[in-house]
């Protein structure tokens, strides 16, 4: 692998590529993380990739145990609903201050970004849609201008993102998407908050619930796999 040209106070591409190979199933579950194997594929010294595994400890993506180090954690439910219900919690109560603050210019961005996010899934264009439903959701919040609630979630995107490559989406929540955003939108422009804020929640954890669905069906099928050879 190329190296990368990082040092011990910029680890956070280190963080990512690690947290990216574990969402996409290149380390899978239980697997050691060696620091000597780490520093060889990431072509990094041990600082970075010992900070970066840190991190990842602390959003729940690895584990520490004495005298074995670095390991894997299983992606699961618990796990989903954990990042999920942080999720819930910033953006609900960001889309209840919205509803005081969308000006014309906020509408016009978020009007725009929905229109891009239906032509995109209508092409099948993921990557696209990845981006433009990060940033509707970005611009929930955007108003405020709260530098932390935006960290928030875009910790929650990184690792959400990957596991949205490797599982995608069922088609019925495809065909969900568009029609949720809208009504989110619409909810804050009649400036009914409760409204906003309940059809927010609602819309994250339907998103949850269908990746939870597919992380279940692929570990399901995994486990599977052995007596099917046997």
């Amino acid at each position: 692998m190329q190296p990368y040209d990082l040092n011990h106070t910029n680890y956070e591409r280190v963080r990512d590529l690690i947290r990216n190979d574990i969402a996409s199933g290149t380390y899978p579950p239980g697997h050691r993380l060696k620091l000597a194997e780490l520093v060889q594929r990431y072509g990094v010294s041990a600082a970075p990739v010992r900070d970066a595994l840190q991190q990842l400890q602390g959003e729940g993506f690895i584990d520490f145990q004495p005298n074995r180090g670095a390991s894997v954690r299983r992606i699961d439910r618990d796990f989903l609903q954990q990042v999920y219900d942080i999720r819930a919690a910033v953006e609900t109560f960001f889309v209840r201050r919205l509803v005081d603050e969308l000006g014309a210019e906020a509408l016009a961005s978020l009007r725009s970004t929905l229109d891009q996010h239906k032509r995109s899934l209508a092409l099948g264009d993921e990557g696209a849609v990845h981006a433009l439903d990060r940033q509707f959701h970005n611009l929930l919040i955007a108003a405020d201008k709260n530098v932390e609630a935006a960290a928030i979630l875009g910790r929650h995107y990184a690792m959400i993102r990957p596991l949205r490559v490797r599982f995608g989406r069922t088609k019925s929540r495809r065909r969900q998407l568009p029609g949720e955003h809208l009504e989110i939108l619409q909810a804050v422009e009649a400036r009914d908050a409760d409204a906003a804020a309940s059809l927010c929640l609602s819309h994250i954890y339907r998103s949850f619930e269908d990746l939870a669905r597919l992380v279940n069906a692929s570990a399901a099928d995994h486990a599977e796999r052995p007596s099917l050879r046997a």
